[in-house]
């Protein structure tokens, strides 16, 4: 059974924000340890609900879905540095604690006072369409009024400065300048609300036979937030009638709507 989807807020963020661009609603001494990618998170997710009317500071029963590549390879790198310095038994808990998925779910429902249900996917380029679907089966069961939908990327520094090195290798994967931090996040309900954005008309996320291996092919990335931030870009043009399709990894994650109001 079908259930629509609409679009009441979204932003997305591709470089890493300065503890001041928060100053609208926190203090900046509350950000001092937050690693970059749950900073570029939250950064989008505050836009999107201001942009939708909801309150930052106020506790709302909205849920999370949120939608991890790789996860957060600028901690996973520190937790293995600190074993290859430290050993084991001293190794960072620390840059541990924040290496783990679910990481920016804990940092996300704090900051923005979300307390429904919450869950990650990591299926690297397949995560928006994941966390889309996690988001439409919240909304069709009743779970929560609201879903904020945060996608992220975190592209490995290693592989980066080792692009030009290995062209063959790594060149056709990361496009040079290509940011190493990229979020994005919209708030999506089910009923038509006075600041709904637009609608979603049609969304599939469909296995496909034989599964296409990513890591073999040309020109492949990471990129789980991309088609999250085609998106928002299509909005903000003010596109009529819009449609994103990601084919990867076995998936194929369509999505088309309509515009209902400029944002």
């Amino acid at each position: 059974m079908a259930l629509d989807l609409y679009i009441d807020g979204f932003a997305f963020c591709t470089q890493t924000p300065q503890p001041q661009v928060f100053a609208p609603w926190f203090e900046a001494r509350r950000l001092r340890r937050m690693e970059a990618q749950s900073a570029q998170m939250l950064f989008a997710s505050c836009q999107a609900l201001e942009m939708a009317g909801q309150p930052v500071a106020q506790e709302k029963p909205f849920g999370l879905s949120l939608g991890i590549g790789p996860g957060s390879l600028q901690n996973t790198c520190k937790f293995m540095d600190s074993i290859l310095q430290d050993g084991d038994e001293l190794s960072s808990p620390t840059a541990f604690a924040g290496s783990v998925h679910n990481a920016a779910g804990l940092t996300l429902s704090l900051f923005l006072n979300l307390c429904g249900p919450c869950l990650t996917s990591g299926q690297f380029n397949t995560s928006f369409g994941a966390a889309l679907l996690t988001a439409q089966s919240f909304l069709y069961s009743a779970m929560a009024p609201y879903v904020l939908v945060a996608v992220a990327d975190s592209v490995n520094p290693v592989a980066c400065a080792l692009r030009e090195k290995y062209p063959q290798v790594l060149g056709g994967a990361l496009s040079t300048g290509y940011p190493t931090h990229t979020a994005a996040a919209l708030l999506i309900s089910a009923q038509k609300t006075p600041h709904a954005k637009a609608k979603i008309t049609d969304f599939q996320f469909l296995c496909r036979q034989p599964a296409y291996v990513p890591c073999l092919g040309k020109g492949w990335a990471p990129l789980a937030a991309g088609p999250a931030i085609e998106l928002c870009s299509l909005l903000k043009q003010g596109k009529n009638h819009f449609e994103i399709k990601d084919d990867s990894l076995g998936v194929c994650t369509v999505i088309k709507g309509e515009l209902l109001n400029a944002y």
